[in-house]
C-alpha cells in the first residue's frame, strides 16, 4: 500500500511541475513534451489509485441524491465536450490546459476513492518533506522580489508544495514540534509575499488557515492545558505586534488596492461587468455553456472573449450553470460540516476547516483546476464522507503519524 500512496503523491508533485513548466516552456525554452509527460503521468497515477481503492460515499442517506446528481451532470458535461472533438488539438488542450477537462472528470475519480489513514500519515510526512525547498524556494525570490514575475513566482513555490494548509492545521498532531515550526515559518513568508505582491486572496486565506490552526489546537485533546494558554499568549502577541506595525504595511501593494467592496471592485468590476452583460439567457444560467465555454472579456485579451472568470462560482456557473454549482457547494458544505461536527478527530476537523476556506475563497479565485490544491479539496471531501475516518480517535491517527 505505501508503494501505491507514494506513487499517487509524487502524481501531485508532477502536476505542479507541470504548472510551473506551462508558465515559463517559452522563456526558458522547455520543449511542451516534458509538459504532457507530467500531465498523463499524473492522470495515470491518479486513475490507477482509484482502481486499487475503490469507494462509495458515506454522506447520509438523504444526501445521495446530490452527489448523484452532481455525477450524472458532471458525466453530461464531459460527453458534450468530448463530442465536439475534431482534431488532434483537443487532446492537446486535455491535458495542456489546466481550467478545461481535467479538473472536472478528476473529482468524479476522487469523489469514489477510499483515502484511509494510512494515506494521511503519508501524506503528513511528504507535506513536510516537500515544504522545505518550497520554503527555500520562497527566501530566494524575496531578495529579488518583482510583481512582474508574480505568476512563475507563485509556481515555482508551488511545485513542492502539495500540502502546506493541511500540513498547519495537523502539524501539532506530530511530536517532531520542528515541524510546526517550520509551517508557520512557511505560512509566515507566505504572508509576508502575498502582502508585497498585493494578492489580498491569497491573504486572506492565509489568516483564515491560521485562525483556523489556531481553533483545532485549542480544542485538540492532543495539546495540554499549559500549551494552550501558551497558544492564547502567542496568538494575542501576533495580533499586537500587527497592530503595533500596522504602519509598516500602508503603503505595501495589497493595502494600496484596499480590502473594501470598492477595491475588488476596481480591480474586478469590469470583469465582472462583462460576465453579466453577455450571461443573460435562463439556459446559461441553468446549464452553462459547456467545459470549453466562453464569456465576454474586453480588456487583456485577442479575442475579446475568455474562457474562465476569475470567480470560481461564476465560472462554475459558466462552464456547467446552476445544475453543477448548487450540488458543489452543498457537497462541499456537508462535508465541511460533518467534518466539524459527526467526527471524533483532529484530522477531519482540518479537512472540513480546508473545504470551508476554499468556498470562501472562490469570491475572489478558487477555480476548478488542475493543481494539487484542488485535487486535494475532493481528496478531503472523499475522507469526510468515509465514516472510517470520521471514528478514529485522536490516539489513533497520533501513533499513525508517528510510527
Amino acid at each position: 500500500m505505501n508503494k501505491d500512496i507514494k506513487i499517487f503523491i509524487y502524481s501531485l508533485l508532477f502536476i505542479n511541475l507541470y504548472n510551473w513548466i506551462s508558465i515559463v516552456e517559452f522563456k526558458y525554452g522547455i520543449p511542451s513534451i516534458f509538459k504532457y509527460i507530467l500531465s498523463v503521468s499524473a492522470i495515470g497515477a491518479i486513475l490507477y489509485y482509484k482502481i486499487l481503492y475503490p469507494s462509495k460515499p458515506d454522506s447520509g442517506r438523504l444526501f445521495y441524491p446530490v452527489i448523484a446528481v452532481f455525477t450524472v451532470w458532471t458525466t453530461v458535461m464531459l460527453i458534450s465536450a468530448i463530442l465536439k472533438f475534431n482534431s488532434f488539438f483537443f487532446i492537446q488542450r486535455i491535458f495542456g490546459q489546466r481550467y478545461f477537462f481535467l479538473p472536472y472528470v478528476l473529482p468524479l475519480f476522487l469523489l469514489y476513492t477510499r483515502f484511509n489513514l494510512a494515506f494521511f500519515s503519508r501524506f503528513f510526512y511528504y507535506s513536510f518533506l516537500f515544504i522545505i525547498p518550497a520554503a527555500l524556494i520562497q527566501v530566494i525570490i524575496i531578495p529579488g522580489l518583482s510583481v512582474q514575475n508574480l505568476h512563475e513566482n507563485i509556481q515555482r513555490i508551488g511545485i513542492f508544495d502539495i500540502g502546506s494548509s493541511f500540513l498547519l492545521l495537523t502539524a501539532h498532531i506530530s511530536k517532531r514540534k520542528y515541524i510546526s515550526a517550520f509551517a508557520l515559518l512557511y505560512f509566515f513568508l507566505m504572508i509576508i509575499l502575498s502582502i508585497l505582491w498585493g494578492r489580498r486572496g491569497m491573504l486572506i486565506e492565509y489568516g483564515l488557515l491560521l485562525i483556523f490552526m489556531t481553533y483545532i489546537r485549542l480544542r485538540s485533546s492532543l495539546v495540554i492545558r499549559s500549551h494552550r494558554f501558551k497558544i492564547y499568549i502567542s496568538v494575542l502577541s501576533f495580533i499586537i505586534l500587527i497592530l503595533a506595525l500596522g504602519y509598516l504595511f500602508e503603503n505595501t501593494l495589497v493595502f494600496q488596492r484596499g480590502f473594501s467592496k470598492a477595491g475588488f471592485e476596481e480591480s474586478r468590476g469590469l470583469v465582472l461587468e462583462d460576465f453579466f452583460i453577455d450571461f443573460k439567457s435562463n439556459s446559461d444560467w441553468i446549464f452553462g455553456r459547456g467545459l470549453d465555454g466562453t464569456i465576454l472579456r474586453t480588456i487583456d485579451t485577442e479575442t475579446g472573449t475568455e474562457n474562465f472568470i476569475e470567480n470560481g462560482f461564476l465560472t462554475i456557473i459558466l462552464k456547467g450553470g446552476l445544475f453543477y454549482l448548487i450540488p458543489f457547494i452543498l457537497i462541499l458544505l456537508r462535508a465541511s460540516y460533518v467534518g466539524f461536527y459527526k467526527s471524533n478527530n483532529d484530522l477531519s476537523m482540518a479537512l472540513a476547516a480546508i473545504l470551508l476556506i476554499h468556498l470562501v475563497i472562490m469570491f475572489t479565485f478558487n477555480l476548478p483546476d488542475y493543481s494539487s490544491k484542488y485535487i486535494f479539496i475532493w481528496i478531503a471531501i472523499s475522507a469526510s464522507f468515509t465514516r472510517e475516518i470520521r471514528q478514529l480517535s485522536n490516539d489513533e491517527i497520533y501513533e499513525a503519524i508517528n510510527a
